[in-house]
């Protein structure tokens, strides 16, 4: 059997007595992954790693100083376990001794973003395993995570769940783009929307957490009752952006905010970003899409004709930010077509002209 198919072997550093108990239990609970040993010292750390030949090492900042002699003996991706966000530059330093991300005290199972993080970890977890390709062929892993080329945002309210799906179904599988969701639904809703998005979409789709990284042909979905924008990654040894969660929108009802991600994502990739206002009740969006249209990116707005809720849309219209309006189902086409460097995409048949007398 080849070692790509086998389980990815773990072994834990230095690490707190309960981080190690709980990171033990939620990876003895994730496929197609085994903790073959634990250390309790640099030294130990080392001697294991060499003994054991793992996959990924998962180790606490007191192993910093051990780190260059294990690159140098046994070279082998590092998992930092911080207790905070790593400080600026400390992550582009320990990059060359392997370190690829970090991870933050583990939030207990009841906690209601505890599901979101533990994800996120096993994301990172699974990361490594081009890592292993890349040293069979003797050679150094620079980057495990293809940064996205820019954003597509994916807002939307009443009828917007439907409207997503649909435009999600119709996305290249060779999207280069990360794309992020914000439509309001209750908290409890939330699991069942992306399942069915999981379902139909030929790109992975995940709920966002705090720290969760922006990538190529990603999909995260903003968790009901959060407000999730976009932050530059500050720690990290690659240009980088990832989400984060803000404090509440003036509105309780416009949660996740449309407005809040857009204008964030506008902030972080300027016309690298293409937001997309869908079927929905009320004015959400309306300034996130102002925000994108100032810093040179694309607005697409949902026609009346296929929309639930003309209201979100109608908002985007009037305010003369939408630079298409499209019906649903052309939408994820124009965008694919759009993105192509050798397609020109085809223009609206809902004349802008006539947007402004709605």
């Amino acid at each position: 059997m080849s070692r790509i198919t086998e389980p990815l072997a773990i072994l834990l550093g230095e690490l707190p007595g309960l981080t190690r108990l709980a990171l033990a239990k939620l990876l003895a609970a994730t496929p197609h992954v085994r903790v073959v040993g634990t250390a309790l010292s640099g030294e130990d750390l080392v001697r294991k790693a060499r003994a054991l030949r793992p996959d990924l090492v998962i180790a606490g900042e007191a192993v910093l100083p051990g780190l260059n002699q294990l690159a140098t003996h046994s070279p082998v991706p590092v998992l930092l376990y911080a207790n905070a966000v790593p400080q600026p530059g400390m992550m582009q330093e320990a990059a060359r001794w392997g370190v690829y991300d970090y991870l933050t005290p583990l939030l207990p199972d009841g906690h209601p973003l505890a599901a979101a993080q533990h994800t996120e970890l096993r994301r990172k977890v699974q990361m490594v395993r081009p890592r292993q390709l890349i040293s069979r062929l003797g050679k150094t892993a620079t980057s495990i995570f293809a940064p996205p080329r820019g954003i597509i945002v994916l807002g939307g309210s009443t009828g917007g769940a439907s409207a997503v799906e649909r435009v999600v179904r119709g996305f290249s599988p060779n999207l280069r783009q990360a794309v992020l969701v914000a439509v309001h639904l209750p908290a409890q809703f939330t699991s069942s929307f992306v399942e069915r998005l999981r379902r139909i979409s030929p790109l992975p789709v995940e709920v966002a957490g705090a720290g969760s990284r922006l990538e190529a042909g990603r999909i995260l979905v903003a968790p009901g009752g959060h407000n999730m924008v976009v932050r530059p990654v500050t720690g990290g040894p690659w240009l980088a952006w990832q989400t984060e969660f803000a404090a509440d929108s003036a509105s309780p009802s416009d949660v996740p905010s449309v407005d809040m991600l857009m204008s964030s994502a506008a902030r972080a990739m300027g016309r690298k970003v293409i937001g997309v206002v869908l079927s929905g009740l009320g004015r959400d969006g309306a300034l996130g899409a102002q925000a994108v249209q100032q810093h040179g990116g694309m607005v697409i707005a949902q026609d009346e004709a296929s929309a639930a809720v003309f209201g979100m849309p109608k908002a985007v219209i009037q305010g003369g930010h939408a630079s298409q309006v499209l019906p649903v189902q052309e939408i994820s086409e124009f965008i694919n077509r759009y993105l192509s460097p050798v397609v020109t995409p085809r223009p609206s048949r809902y004349s802008l002209s006539q947007a402004t007398n709605l």
